[in-house]
């Protein structure tokens, strides 16, 4: 009875030891391509370990910076995108469920403005007869 009880509490101690897969921590992943121009980064295309079906791409702006980091399972965006700006700050954080958007947090304010470029520059709209001007 000893030996029983010893060996189940020695197998859960082992399965609770097993980590779990997260198919959203990029370790998990491996580089599988990398598109380049010039000797910079473009895009690295990486492989999830543990399913061929889910992978995580990343996009670098021409200087290096990273541009966004997004998982995609089944060639259907899936799990979280983070979207940063030329100067390497944070713009948005969108969350994906098979394709469709569910989420979204913006790091800046839309612009909804109407400009017009007129003369070599951008001049507020201010009524569709100054289009006629």
């Amino acid at each position: 009875m000893n030996r029983l009880f010893f060996l189940l509490l020695l197998l859960t101690s082992i399965s609770c030891g097993e980590t779990k897969k997260d198919p959203f921590n990029q370790s998990n992943y491996i580089l599988v391509k990398t598109d380049s121009f010039k000797g910079n980064v473009g895009t690295q295309y990486l492989v999830y370990k543990y399913d061929t079906l889910r992978k995580l791409q990343i996009d670098y702006w021409g200087d290096g910076k990273l541009m966004t980091r997004s998982f995609i399972y089944n060639g259907k965006m899936d799990g979280e995108a983070v979207f940063y700006d030329y100067k390497g700050n944070l713009m948005a954080i969108d969350s994906f469920k098979n394709g469709v958007k569910v989420y979204e947090k913006l790091f800046f304010e839309k612009d909804t403005s109407v400009k017009l470029f007129k003369n070599g520059k951008l001049e507020e709209f201010k009524s569709i007869d100054s289009l006629t001007k």
